[in-house]
């Protein structure tokens, strides 16, 4: 990985603003998906809602890569993190955890009934590199 640390990023991890997952099938073909949450496993690993079976999903399990844009939401930061698809797990602490952020999301948003999570996606982080452009300085000692 490159000098930025993962655990670094974990507020753009929290939900706050959605975050942007990239992949594309085995001939190049690119899809776009909005995501709600990029779940901080450890040093090396995220995990990825996985909601729906969808162009995304085949996309992974066909190149085992994607790519995710995080952002700051305190400085509005973007970061862009490559990935390797790791395996999926449906039960367990991670599982768990990830369900109930996800029911807390769905319930702020009104669709509870939409957001349903099948699988906790975990990818090992390849890159981490943040994304040139402005940002807000970070405001450290508040009232």
């Amino acid at each position: 990985m490159s000098g930025l640390r993962l655990d670094g990023l974990r507020r753009a991890m929290e939900g706050v603003v959605a975050s942007v997952l990239a992949t594309c099938d085995a001939n190049g073909i690119p899809n776009v998906s909005m995501i709600s949450q990029v779940h901080y496993v450890d040093p090396e690993r995220v995990a990825l809602s996985y909601q729906f079976f969808n162009k995304t999903r085949r996309n992974v399990m066909e190149t085992r890569r994607a790519t995710v844009l995080v952002t700051d939401p305190e400085t509005l930061g973007h970061f862009r993190l490559a990935l390797a698809y790791e395996g999926t797990e449906t039960a367990g602490p991670l599982f768990e955890s990830m369900k109930a952020k996800l029911a807390g999301i769905a319930s702020h948003h009104g669709v509870e009934d939409v957001f349903r999570l099948l699988g906790s996606d975990v990818y090992r982080v390849l890159s981490v590199e943040a994304v040139p452009g402005p940002v807000v300085p970070l405001v450290t000692n508040r009232p």
